[in-house]
């Protein structure tokens, strides 16, 4: 789209799009399997999440070890390894494309935790994505963080929307980066989406090489909630490349923009 980004919005989220436009100058596919039934989830009395001695030079080599803690909460079938920086009531989780672990999402984590934002990061272990970040949110939840937003990227975007589909009003919003169609090996993802209320931003290149254009106007028609937007951008780029590539002066506004307006409140 030559002349710059679509827009498509729906619902009170559409008046608050100009707020944190300014936010934005403070610093700059797919593999899973189907989400566990509810009940292989970990319940509290199974979720310990004692702090672990941070690896040098960081988690992944690069999460700063002396800004953040590291954490090890057990999911549906093993250990994830979790990465907490910042603080606050107000937490992120973010989740990976399929071929990027957290390093990747560093440079928001940075902004958001200037804003006064907790950030969750994580790298998936041996179970499916949607099911392993299920019970991750749930321990967050349990651990003293009330307003949590789930954002992700590709893979992590589809589990982003599974997982919230299931946790209901556990979760204030859900961010979606170049989410596709499917979550391998078969799970569609709009049969999630058609059960996700709280507010959704879904954020695609124009010519998204993995069919993510295509989904997420389903995605956006599918949608039951009322508070809900497609942002369409010029360009190719997929998961968090629409970050930092041309399209990130759009994307970078809307997705502060979102994430302030779900995190706010009691």
């Amino acid at each position: 789209m030559a002349g710059g980004g679509r827009v498509v919005p729906h619902g009170p989220l559409s008046r608050a799009w100009p707020l944190l436009s300014c936010l934005a100058l403070i610093g700059g596919c797919a593999t899973g399997q189907p989400a566990a039934p509810a009940g292989s989830v970990a319940s509290p009395a199974r979720a310990p999440a004692s702090p672990a001695a941070s690896p040098s030079p960081g988690l992944d080599g690069c999460l700063p070890a002396a800004r953040s803690q590291v954490v090890t909460v057990r999911g549906p079938d093993g250990p994830l390894t979790v990465g907490i920086t910042g603080t606050g009531h107000r937490t992120v989780i973010l989740s990976n494309a399929s071929d990027e672990n957290l390093c990747s999402w560093l440079p928001l984590t940075r902004r958001l935790t200037a804003l006064g934002d907790r950030v969750v990061l994580w790298d998936y272990g041996g179970s499916g994505p949607a099911a392993e970040l299920f019970a991750l949110t749930r321990w967050v939840r349990r651990s003293g963080a009330p307003r949590v937003v789930l954002m992700g990227a590709s893979e992590g975007a589809k589990a982003s929307l599974v997982a919230a589909a299931r946790l209901g009003r556990g979760v204030r919003g859900v961010v979606s980066l170049s989410a596709e169609a499917v979550l391998l090996p078969g799970i569609e993802v709009v049969r999630s989406v058609a059960r996700l209320r709280p507010p959704l931003l879904l954020v695609t290149s124009a010519r998204d090489p993995y069919g993510s254009a295509q989904a997420a106007s389903e995605f956006l028609a599918a949608a039951p909630g009322r508070d809900k937007r497609l942002l369409r951008v010029p360009g190719a780029d997929h998961g968090t490349a629409l970050l930092s590539g041309p399209a990130a002066a759009m994307v970078l506004p809307a997705v502060l923009t979102f994430l302030h307006r779900a995190l706010a409140g009691s």
